[in-house]
């Protein structure tokens, strides 16, 4: 324990090693070391060239009474830190100049650097296609110089030669033979063109006469006319889909000289009968004795849907004209006709369609008939 005491025991007070009177715990002799004023030191403002090494105590004192000159040594120093400062601030700035020259250069070096690259990659593609073009003509010189072996070895003897050249002036006047033929051909083309527009005017000619010819064996003279319609079904759909409008009949007249006059049916209805009704109207056309009859026209108009059951229940609408229409009025020379007249609601489509009292569709045909009331007057 007495040995623990004397040699090792941390709270033990002890004499200070540099003989500075004070006794401290054991434990405490470094920190004390850094205040003990027994301790040999160095001057703080060595850094700045005082060289006084002593006691802690005595450099304290020497601290204090040296403040001037320490003040002159930090003022050296700093001066001499600025001069260090101001070199370093221009050897930075000089690097700072060379390096942007230099970095100008790099850039002038670049930039006739990238065309030169350019060159080079074309000069290598160049080369390249100049090698592969190279080894192409060499196998087509070779394929050449093969084919002209075998030529060599197949060409024909002097008889060959001839019964050749024999077979060609064959082959050429076969040639002359057949222009000859293709330019006669050629002629005769054109000439069968030109019969063959002959034809078609005379064909569309008679056409016209034909159907000239069947009007005129249609067309009545006494004021009466009764017009088949074949294909109800089929003109009534293309009339719902406005393809033809509406259908016309041959014309027929009231007299050897007298009216000319048509009929015009809507087999899909008209106006206020569009959809529902069956529309029949007459009209009054440009006739060659218009000149000599009485205007406006007169006389009572009738207009039937015929039954085909054999009963006779025709149904019939009539109309006396109105002197003041225009619809009445001699028709223009150049016109077609006037403005027809007449029934847009005439019959219902489903009477006209459904079997009741009469059967006025039937074989997919309906008749019409009109009659203009010309008894009493006086005819040309």
């Amino acid at each position: 324990m007495q040995d623990h005491v004397q040699s090792s025991c941390p709270d033990v007070d002890v004499d200070c090693p540099n003989s500075c009177s004070l006794k401290v715990p054991r434990h405490t002799l470094t920190e004390h070391r850094e205040s003990c004023p027994e301790v040999h030191v160095n001057c703080p403002y060595r850094n700045f060239g005082c060289s006084v090494q002593d006691k802690r105590g005595k450099v304290k004192l020497h601290e204090d009474a040296a403040v001037s000159r320490h003040m002159l040594l930090v003022l050296r120093s700093n001066s001499d830190l600025e001069q260090q400062v101001e070199v370093l601030q221009e050897e930075a700035l000089l690097r700072q100049q060379d390096a942007q020259t230099d970095s100008l250069l790099l850039t002038g070096l670049q930039k006739r650097i990238q065309p030169l690259l350019k060159q080079s990659s074309c000069h290598e593609h160049a080369v390249s296609s100049a090698q592969r073009n190279l080894s192409r003509q060499q196998d087509v010189l070779s394929t050449v110089q093969l084919d002209v072996q075998q030529v060599s070895r197949g060409l024909p003897g002097r008889e060959e030669l001839e019964q050749l050249r024999q077979s060609l002036d064959a082959v050429m006047q076969e040639a002359s033979a057949a222009e000859a033929l293709r330019e006669h051909l050629g002629s005769l083309e054109e000439n069968l063109q030109r019969h063959a527009g002959l034809l078609d005017l005379h064909a569309a000619q008679l056409s016209h006469n034909k159907q000239r010819l069947q009007e005129l064996e249609a067309t009545s003279y006494d004021g009466k006319l009764i017009w088949k319609i074949k294909d109800f079904k089929r003109r009534q759909d293309a009339e719902a889909k406005g393809q033809p409008p509406c259908l016309s009949s041959v014309p027929f007249h009231t007299g050897r000289c007298g009216y000319k006059m048509a009929v015009k049916a809507y087999l899909n209805g008209d106006g206020e009968g569009r959809g529902t009704h069956l529309s029949l109207y007459v009209v009054l056309m440009p006739g060659d004795f218009d000149a000599l009859l009485p205007w406006p026209f007169r006389w009572t108009v009738s207009l039937s849907v015929l039954d085909q059951s054999g009963a006779g229940n025709n149904r019939s609408l009539s109309f006396r004209p109105d002197p003041a229409s225009k619809s009445f009025q001699q028709p223009a020379a150049e016109s077609v006709g006037n403005v027809a007249v007449g029934f847009s609601s005439f019959l219902p489509l489903n009477q006209l369609e459904t079997p009741g009292n009469g059967v006025y569709v039937k074989d997919d045909t309906l008749f019409v008939k009109v009659k203009v009331e010309t008894s009493g007057s006086e005819q040309l």
